[in-house]
Protein backbone atom coordinates (compact mmCIF):
# COMPACT_ATOMS: atom_id res chain seq x y z
CA UNK A 1 0.00 0.00 0.00
CA UNK A 2 1.12 3.35 -0.20
CA UNK A 3 1.31 5.70 2.58
CA UNK A 4 -2.63 6.94 2.10
CA UNK A 5 -3.49 3.36 1.86
CA UNK A 6 -4.58 3.69 -1.81
CA UNK A 7 -3.73 0.22 -3.73
CA UNK A 8 -1.26 0.30 -6.04
CA UNK A 9 -3.17 -1.86 -8.40
CA UNK A 10 -6.92 -1.59 -8.84
CA UNK A 11 -8.42 -4.83 -10.45
CA UNK A 12 -12.34 -4.52 -12.30
CA UNK A 13 -13.96 -7.83 -13.37
CA UNK A 14 -17.13 -7.16 -15.71
CA UNK A 15 -18.48 -10.80 -17.01
CA UNK A 16 -15.58 -11.80 -18.47
CA UNK A 17 -13.48 -8.70 -18.80
CA UNK A 18 -10.73 -8.25 -16.12
CA UNK A 19 -9.22 -4.37 -16.10
CA UNK A 20 -6.03 -4.04 -14.22
CA UNK A 21 -5.34 -0.57 -13.61
CA UNK A 22 -1.82 1.03 -12.24
CA UNK A 23 -2.42 3.00 -9.56
CA UNK A 24 0.70 4.92 -7.84
CA UNK A 25 0.44 8.18 -10.59
CA UNK A 26 2.74 10.44 -7.63
CA UNK A 27 5.49 8.26 -8.80
CA UNK A 28 4.66 7.76 -12.51
CA UNK A 29 3.38 4.02 -11.62
CA UNK A 30 6.84 3.18 -10.88
CA UNK A 31 7.54 -0.74 -10.70
CA UNK A 32 8.83 -1.32 -6.90
CA UNK A 33 8.04 -3.99 -4.38
CA UNK A 34 4.68 -3.41 -3.40
CA UNK A 35 3.64 -2.39 -6.91
CA UNK A 36 4.73 -5.74 -8.24
CA UNK A 37 3.50 -7.83 -5.29
CA UNK A 38 0.23 -6.30 -5.97
CA UNK A 39 0.06 -6.78 -9.89
CA UNK A 40 0.92 -10.35 -9.50
CA UNK A 41 -1.34 -10.95 -6.67
CA UNK A 42 -4.47 -9.55 -9.16
CA UNK A 43 -3.25 -11.79 -11.68
CA UNK A 44 -3.10 -14.50 -9.17
CA UNK A 45 -6.69 -13.74 -8.32
CA UNK A 46 -7.64 -13.86 -11.66
CA UNK A 47 -6.22 -16.78 -13.06
CA UNK A 48 -5.73 -19.58 -10.50
CA UNK A 49 -6.62 -23.06 -11.46
CA UNK A 50 -9.84 -22.52 -9.11
CA UNK A 51 -11.19 -19.88 -10.82
CA UNK A 52 -14.13 -21.35 -12.95
CA UNK A 53 -14.46 -18.66 -14.87
CA UNK A 54 -11.30 -16.70 -15.66
CA UNK A 55 -11.26 -13.69 -17.84
CA UNK A 56 -11.06 -14.33 -21.29
CA UNK A 57 -10.03 -10.05 -22.32
CA UNK A 58 -7.42 -7.84 -19.56
CA UNK A 59 -6.95 -4.71 -20.10
CA UNK A 60 -4.10 -3.26 -18.53
CA UNK A 61 -3.92 0.30 -17.85
CA UNK A 62 -3.14 2.90 -15.53
CA UNK A 63 -3.71 6.43 -13.83
CA UNK A 64 -1.81 9.88 -14.08
CA UNK A 65 0.10 11.73 -16.58
CA UNK A 66 2.51 8.04 -17.28
CA UNK A 67 1.90 4.50 -17.70
CA UNK A 68 4.83 3.28 -16.12
CA UNK A 69 8.08 4.88 -16.73
CA UNK A 70 10.33 1.99 -15.52
CA UNK A 71 11.92 0.66 -11.91
CA UNK A 72 11.65 2.61 -8.98
CA UNK A 73 14.57 3.88 -8.83
CA UNK A 74 15.23 5.62 -6.06
CA UNK A 75 14.73 2.48 -4.64
CA UNK A 76 17.61 0.65 -6.25
CA UNK A 77 20.12 3.28 -5.30
CA UNK A 78 19.58 2.67 -1.78
CA UNK A 79 19.88 -0.99 -2.54
CA UNK A 80 21.83 -2.99 -4.74
CA UNK A 81 20.38 -5.94 -4.70
CA UNK A 82 16.74 -5.11 -5.98
CA UNK A 83 18.06 -3.89 -9.16
CA UNK A 84 18.82 -7.59 -10.64
CA UNK A 85 15.13 -8.74 -8.83
CA UNK A 86 13.63 -6.36 -10.40
CA UNK A 87 14.87 -7.80 -13.25
CA UNK A 88 14.10 -11.54 -12.57
CA UNK A 89 10.90 -10.20 -11.39
CA UNK A 90 9.77 -8.14 -14.62
CA UNK A 91 11.03 -11.41 -16.84
CA UNK A 92 8.81 -13.97 -15.47
CA UNK A 93 6.01 -11.10 -15.62
CA UNK A 94 5.88 -10.19 -18.80
CA UNK A 95 6.71 -13.57 -19.51
CA UNK A 96 3.54 -14.71 -18.03
CA UNK A 97 1.26 -11.94 -19.09
CA UNK A 98 2.54 -13.05 -22.75
CA UNK A 99 1.61 -16.91 -21.61
CA UNK A 100 -1.80 -15.78 -20.49
CA UNK A 101 -4.86 -17.16 -21.97
CA UNK A 102 -7.21 -14.05 -21.96
CA UNK A 103 -6.07 -11.62 -24.78
CA UNK A 104 -4.34 -9.06 -22.66
CA UNK A 105 -5.17 -5.04 -24.47
CA UNK A 106 -2.83 -2.64 -22.99
CA UNK A 107 -4.32 0.91 -22.65
CA UNK A 108 -1.13 3.68 -22.68
CA UNK A 109 -0.96 6.73 -22.03
CA UNK A 110 2.30 8.84 -21.29
CA UNK A 111 5.67 7.49 -20.80
CA UNK A 112 5.94 3.82 -21.41
CA UNK A 113 9.42 3.48 -20.49
CA UNK A 114 12.04 0.83 -19.78
CA UNK A 115 10.12 -1.72 -17.66
CA UNK A 116 6.81 -0.18 -18.30
CA UNK A 117 7.45 -0.67 -22.48
CA UNK A 118 8.26 -3.97 -21.59
CA UNK A 119 4.95 -4.65 -20.05
CA UNK A 120 3.38 -3.00 -22.47
CA UNK A 121 4.92 -4.90 -25.55
CA UNK A 122 4.16 -8.21 -23.59
CA UNK A 123 0.50 -7.44 -24.47
CA UNK A 124 -1.83 -8.69 -27.43
CA UNK A 125 -3.07 -5.47 -28.45
CA UNK A 126 -1.88 -2.05 -28.25
CA UNK A 127 -3.93 0.94 -28.13
CA UNK A 128 -2.06 4.67 -26.84
CA UNK A 129 -3.14 8.48 -26.57
CA UNK A 130 -1.19 10.71 -29.07
CA UNK A 131 0.66 11.90 -25.89
CA UNK A 132 1.87 8.00 -25.53
CA UNK A 133 6.11 7.62 -25.78
CA UNK A 134 8.04 4.35 -25.46
CA UNK A 135 11.49 2.83 -25.66
CA UNK A 136 14.19 1.67 -22.96
CA UNK A 137 16.24 4.33 -22.37
CA UNK A 138 18.28 1.99 -19.80
CA UNK A 139 21.79 2.48 -21.16
CA UNK A 140 22.31 5.83 -19.31
CA UNK A 141 21.97 3.88 -15.59
CA UNK A 142 24.30 0.82 -17.02
CA UNK A 143 21.59 -1.75 -17.89
CA UNK A 144 20.56 -3.77 -20.84
CA UNK A 145 17.00 -3.72 -22.23
CA UNK A 146 18.21 -7.55 -23.06
CA UNK A 147 15.18 -9.17 -21.00
CA UNK A 148 12.38 -7.50 -23.09
CA UNK A 149 14.37 -8.16 -26.71
CA UNK A 150 12.35 -11.54 -27.45
CA UNK A 151 9.15 -10.19 -27.58
CA UNK A 152 10.33 -7.12 -28.85
CA UNK A 153 11.92 -8.94 -31.43
CA UNK A 154 8.38 -10.70 -32.47
CA UNK A 155 6.18 -7.21 -32.11
CA UNK A 156 8.58 -5.08 -34.39
CA UNK A 157 10.95 -7.33 -35.96
CA UNK A 158 14.50 -8.01 -36.36
CA UNK A 159 15.44 -4.24 -37.66
CA UNK A 160 13.16 -2.35 -35.52
CA UNK A 161 14.36 -4.31 -32.18
CA UNK A 162 17.76 -3.49 -32.87
CA UNK A 163 17.23 -0.05 -33.53
CA UNK A 164 15.27 0.50 -30.11
CA UNK A 165 16.94 -1.58 -28.26
CA UNK A 166 20.38 -0.30 -28.92
CA UNK A 167 19.88 3.70 -29.32
CA UNK A 168 17.78 3.85 -26.21
CA UNK A 169 15.64 6.38 -27.87
CA UNK A 170 11.85 7.34 -27.04
CA UNK A 171 9.76 7.53 -29.71
CA UNK A 172 6.43 8.96 -29.80
CA UNK A 173 3.41 6.66 -30.04
CA UNK A 174 3.30 7.72 -33.93
CA UNK A 175 6.54 5.95 -34.46
CA UNK A 176 5.93 3.09 -32.42
CA UNK A 177 2.54 2.51 -34.40
CA UNK A 178 4.73 2.89 -37.33
CA UNK A 179 7.22 -0.17 -36.34
CA UNK A 180 4.32 -2.34 -34.80
CA UNK A 181 4.74 -1.69 -31.34
CA UNK A 182 1.53 -0.08 -31.16
CA UNK A 183 -1.43 -1.36 -33.39
CA UNK A 184 -4.08 2.12 -32.92
CA UNK A 185 -3.15 5.79 -31.57
CA UNK A 186 -5.46 7.87 -30.25
CA UNK A 187 -6.17 12.16 -30.21
CA UNK A 188 -6.41 12.03 -26.16
CA UNK A 189 -6.92 10.25 -23.18
CA UNK A 190 -10.88 10.11 -23.69
CA UNK A 191 -11.12 8.32 -27.35
CA UNK A 192 -8.32 5.78 -26.02
CA UNK A 193 -10.45 4.92 -23.15
CA UNK A 194 -13.80 5.05 -25.43
CA UNK A 195 -11.84 2.54 -27.91
CA UNK A 196 -10.21 0.31 -25.68
CA UNK A 197 -13.96 0.10 -23.82
CA UNK A 198 -15.45 -0.74 -27.47
CA UNK A 199 -12.39 -3.48 -28.08
CA UNK A 200 -12.88 -5.29 -24.79
CA UNK A 201 -16.64 -5.54 -25.87
CA UNK A 202 -16.21 -6.62 -29.20
CA UNK A 203 -13.54 -9.50 -27.55
CA UNK A 204 -15.82 -10.65 -25.08
CA UNK A 205 -18.48 -11.27 -27.41
CA UNK A 206 -16.56 -13.63 -29.14
CA UNK A 207 -16.09 -17.44 -28.25
CA UNK A 208 -13.63 -17.56 -25.08
CA UNK A 209 -12.41 -21.10 -26.70
CA UNK A 210 -11.28 -19.87 -29.80
CA UNK A 211 -10.27 -16.63 -28.49
CA UNK A 212 -7.40 -18.47 -25.73
CA UNK A 213 -6.40 -21.19 -29.51
CA UNK A 214 -5.67 -18.49 -31.55
CA UNK A 215 -3.51 -16.74 -28.83
CA UNK A 216 -2.21 -19.62 -28.01
CA UNK A 217 -1.30 -20.15 -32.08
CA UNK A 218 0.07 -16.67 -32.36
CA UNK A 219 2.47 -17.02 -30.18
CA UNK A 220 3.59 -20.24 -31.65
CA UNK A 221 4.10 -18.80 -34.66
CA UNK A 222 6.19 -15.97 -33.53
CA UNK A 223 8.06 -18.09 -31.04
CA UNK A 224 6.85 -16.08 -27.82
CA UNK A 225 5.21 -19.78 -26.51
CA UNK A 226 6.79 -21.71 -23.83
CA UNK A 227 9.68 -22.98 -26.80
CA UNK A 228 10.67 -19.86 -27.37
CA UNK A 229 9.86 -16.35 -25.35
CA UNK A 230 8.43 -18.35 -22.07
CA UNK A 231 11.45 -20.74 -22.18
CA UNK A 232 15.37 -21.05 -22.67
CA UNK A 233 15.19 -17.52 -24.52
CA UNK A 234 13.53 -15.72 -22.13
CA UNK A 235 15.68 -17.44 -19.89
CA UNK A 236 18.93 -16.40 -21.41
CA UNK A 237 17.87 -12.71 -21.81
CA UNK A 238 16.96 -12.79 -17.99
CA UNK A 239 20.35 -14.08 -16.52
CA UNK A 240 21.84 -11.53 -19.30
CA UNK A 241 19.96 -8.77 -18.01
CA UNK A 242 20.84 -9.54 -14.14
CA UNK A 243 24.40 -10.01 -15.50
CA UNK A 244 24.72 -6.91 -16.57
CA UNK A 245 23.22 -4.94 -13.68
CA UNK A 246 25.65 -6.57 -10.79
CA UNK A 247 28.34 -4.83 -12.44
CA UNK A 248 30.64 -2.18 -11.29
CA UNK A 249 29.64 -0.26 -14.16
CA UNK A 250 25.83 -0.53 -13.52
CA UNK A 251 26.21 0.25 -10.33
CA UNK A 252 28.02 4.08 -10.92
CA UNK A 253 25.93 4.62 -13.48
CA UNK A 254 22.58 4.33 -11.62
CA UNK A 255 24.08 6.34 -8.93
CA UNK A 256 25.50 8.96 -10.97
CA UNK A 257 21.73 9.44 -13.31
CA UNK A 258 20.26 9.56 -9.73
CA UNK A 259 22.35 11.96 -7.89
CA UNK A 260 22.16 14.65 -11.22
CA UNK A 261 18.24 13.67 -11.51
CA UNK A 262 17.60 14.64 -7.66
CA UNK A 263 20.26 17.92 -8.46
CA UNK A 264 17.71 18.79 -10.95
CA UNK A 265 14.62 18.21 -8.80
Amino acid sequence: MTTNEQPLIISQRAGRLLTITLNDPRRRNALGTALFDQLERALDLATAPEVSDPPSVIVLGATGSAFCAGFDLEACVQDAALLPTFVDRLGRLTARIRALPAVVVARVQGAALAGGCALVMSCDIVHASADATFGYPVHRIGVSPAVNVPVLLATAGLGAARRIALSGEIITARQAESLGMVQSVHADERTLHAAVAALAESLCAKGPHALRTTKAWLNQVDGTDAAGFLGAAATRAVQATIDVCRTAESRSMLESFWQQRRSRA
